[in-house]
């Protein structure tokens, strides 16, 4: 009777660790964590400044919010649907003591306005940087910047882009 219980326990949070992963990667991407390398050139191109506040749409384990608030002194808030990235960043956000500059909310950040936002980054699918290039020009704030990691938005054309070397993944800044 036991072993029954405890399979479908278990059989339950199968269901809700894949169902967030599988609902995260069709909604706007699947957790692909940042290449470390790259964390430093996409902030640096956002030009972050100390007290400025960052959303990461899709932070997965939460790798470029740390980076922002320890290396740029910035506040940082990140969404994430998919349980086990979140956990994971939650985690790592707490053991690091960063809990008063760094946030993880269990949210979809298409349902989050982006209004407070001074910079907001992302790494999505083509697909949710098509559905982003109605939501961004309506949402952001005067001033604000927009960074995409690997894919563009083809809508908007006030873009810089870093792409040091061809072995380089693209990231593009817009203002």
């Amino acid at each position: 009777m036991l072993n029954g219980i405890y399979s479908i326990l278990l059989l339950f949070v199968l269901l809700i660790i894949f169902g967030t992963l599988a609902y995260g990667a069709l909604s706007a991407a699947p957790w692909v964590p940042l290449r470390k390398k790259d964390i430093k050139r996409l902030l640096d191109l956002a030009n972050l400044k100390p007290g400025e506040l960052v959303y990461d749409l899709g932070c997965g384990d939460g790798r470029l919010l740390i980076a922002a608030a320890k290396i740029y002194g910035v506040r940082a808030i990140g969404f994430e649907i998919a349980l086990v990235p979140y956990l994971i960043a939650k985690l790592k956000i707490s053991l690091l003591g960063l809990n008063k500059q760094v946030k993880v909310l269990y949210k979809d950040f298409w349902q989050i306005p982006l209004a407070p936002a001074d910079v907001v980054v992302c790494f999505l699918t083509p697909y949710a940087m098509k559905k982003l290039e109605k939501k961004i020009p309506s949402e952001l704030k005067h001033g604000a910047r927009f960074v995409s990691y690997v894919f563009q938005l083809h809508s908007m054309s006030n873009k810089i882009i870093s792409k040091p070397s061809p072995n380089d993944a693209p990231i593009y800044l817009y203002t």
